[in-house]
């Protein structure tokens, strides 16, 4: 949406990127055009159910190739209304072009200069949107509704239960509004129920905890804003209420419980370790020790049968010459 003032000139810039504009002239460009919204007897430009029945009027351009940008002089209540431009191929530089065709719309809404004190700003009707509270994985629907004497842009957001400095803040996505975050969320966007009245509806699918908290609809037209929350709340099958952030306190709980488990864990696997280290080193002493005072049997070649002890430190039984001979040994 571009406002401008009556009497004033004013621009419409085609394209993703300002800085492509010097590249865009030379490709395919043409320009649309829907009357709407130019006063109260024409057809209000939220309504998209009667304008889509409506063809696009092509604009000549002065008789010239259009271009990126289109300028309105001495803008008046006739130029209020729908633009489309569409473009291809799209050049980004001097040597890339992207066959692709662009095609973007802008709503031009043409005002009274000095404004018109006459309209205010917009009002929510009815006490909307309303508290709720749902089942889980329920559909919720919140409803907006707005009085204004010109159409006006309804927005949805959530509140971001962080403090600030916690927040990774993302102009696309999130606004700052005193000390909180509020999340902006995708709506239907508005429709004219009656004479200045707009409806705008949030849908929430499925609803889980994390849709749990604070939703906030803003009416805004160009004399100023209006806005209203609601809190959503969920209850489970048997009736009682879903935390908000249930799940990620269990995990943190989860992980406040392993951390100490963990660490007691070490010393404990370290003294196993250490005993088994240690229970090997005395089985290889102890064969050791076996291996040295091992027992070697020799046949008796003078015919006694006594035992003596010989050289070496080994101890020999002499058996006699029928008997066979045994020596203990390791194989390695």
């Amino acid at each position: 949406m571009q406002q401008c003032s009556t009497g004033a000139d004013t621009q419409l810039k085609c394209g993703i990127k300002e800085q492509h504009a010097d590249h865009m002239n030379s490709s395919d460009v043409r320009w649309y055009f829907k009357s709407c919204g130019g006063g109260f007897q024409q057809t209000a430009c939220s309504n998209r159910a009667l304008l889509d029945a409506l063809d696009w009027q092509p604009l000549d351009c002065d008789n010239k190739p259009c271009r990126v940008t289109l300028t309105i002089q001495n803008a008046s209540e006739t130029d209020a209304g729908l633009y489309r431009c569409t473009i291809h191929p799209y050049r980004t530089d001097n040597r890339t072009q992207l066959d692709i065709q662009l095609v973007r719309t802008f709503e031009l809404v043409v005002t009274k200069w000095p404004l018109d004190e006459s309209i205010p700003a917009p009002e929510l009707l009815d006490n909307l949107p309303a508290n709720t509270t749902a089942l889980a994985e329920a559909q919720i629907v919140l409803q907006c509704r707005v009085h204004s004497k010109v159409p006006p842009t309804i927005k949805w957001f959530r509140r971001i239960n962080k403090r600030l400095g916690e927040h990774n803040f993302n102009q696309n996505k999130s606004i700052r509004y005193l000390e909180n975050f509020y999340e902006l969320l995708p709506s239907a966007g508005e429709k004219l129920l009656s004479h200045d009245v707009y409806l705008s509806k949030l849908i929430l699918y499925n609803a889980s905890e994390r849709d749990i908290g604070i939703y906030v609809c803003v009416g805004i037209n160009y004399v100023g804003v209006s806005m209203a929350d609601a809190y959503v709340n969920l209850l489970n099958p048997n009736g009682t209420p879903v935390e908000e952030g249930a799940g990620g306190a269990y995990v943190e709980l989860m992980v406040l419980f392993l951390i100490p488990v963990a660490l007691a864990l070490i010393p404990l696997l370290g003294w196993i370790v250490l005993n088994l280290l240690r229970a090997k080193h005395q089985a290889e002493e102890k064969s050791l020790v076996q291996l040295h005072d091992s027992l070697v049997y020799e046949p008796n070649v003078h015919g006694g049968s006594a035992v003596q002890r010989i050289q070496q430190g080994r101890n020999v039984v002499r058996l006699k010459n029928t008997e066979h001979l045994y020596e203990k040994v390791d194989i390695v």
